[in-house]
């Protein structure tokens, strides 16, 4: 395992997205575009309009005012649910080892290093806006949040680097491949136990996270490149 020096966990924090822009660098594009078409939508339109309507409807004071901003709280409700949806799947990232943490511990002084922030932290106190994490006592501030192919091309795993031997497909795709399978090994989420196929999706989310520009794979593709790894796993575990 390649060392982990001060350098090298300085440009894995500035390498990160600020953990207040996190939940939409790290969106899926069509929950992004969902996202951009809730904001192309002008809040103060809506209120003109339903304002001009309301006006021509029976009923007292109270009933014009609740018509006149409906659509504009139809809008701040949709809004702040995809909010919370979005930094929902960031912790999901997180807590399968897709995405990482780092910030720096409190008390910061100005020769302070940045430090990897562990997954259980993520169960604490997570402030976006002001980008601090707090966890049994502990602070970190500054968070940031980076992907696991861009700490594994910091660290200059080896496992990058590496090519089966017979190459399905074309030879990026099986190397893209191949690295997201030793992602999810060392994330803890090849099970054994389960079927191979049950993998497959597994794989599709680490590559659309980690591999945006990737043409989506076939199960009989990932499969190929699966197997022979999965089948390493399991005879290991029997001895």
């Amino acid at each position: 395992m390649a060392e982990i020096t001060n350098e090298k966990m300085e440009r894995l924090h500035r390498s990160g997205a600020l953990l207040s822009k996190s939940w939409l660098v790290f969106a899926h594009p069509d929950l992004k575009a969902q996202w951009e078409d809730l904001h192309k939508q002008s809040g103060m339109d809506l209120i003109k309009q339903d304002a001009t309507a309301a006006a021509k409807i029976d009923g007292d004071v109270s009933a014009k005012f609740a018509h006149a901003f409906s659509g504009f709280s139809k809008l701040a409700s949709a809004r702040s649910e995809l909010e919370t949806t979005l930094k929902a799947n960031v912790l999901s990232y997180i807590s399968k080892g897709y995405v990482l943490g780092f910030g720096y511990e409190l008390p910061r002084s100005v020769s302070s290093d940045p430090v990897a922030i562990p997954k259980a932290a993520w169960t604490g106190k997570c402030d976006w806006e002001k980008g601090t994490l707090s966890f049994r006592g502990l602070e970190f501030v500054d968070v940031r949040l980076t992907t696991n192919r861009i700490y594994n091309e910091i660290l200059e795993r080896s496992f990058l680097d590496c090519t089966p031997e017979r190459a399905v497909g074309r030879p990026s795709i099986a190397k893209d491949i191949q690295t997201a399978i030793h992602a999810l090994y060392e994330a803890g989420e090849i099970d054994t136990d389960a079927s191979q196929k049950s993998h497959f999706s597994k794989a599709q989310r680490w590559l659309k996270l980690n591999r945006p520009n990737l043409d989506p794979i076939s199960y009989e593709t990932f499969r190929k490149n699966f197997s022979p790894f999965f089948n390493d796993l399991k005879k290991n575990k029997k001895q």
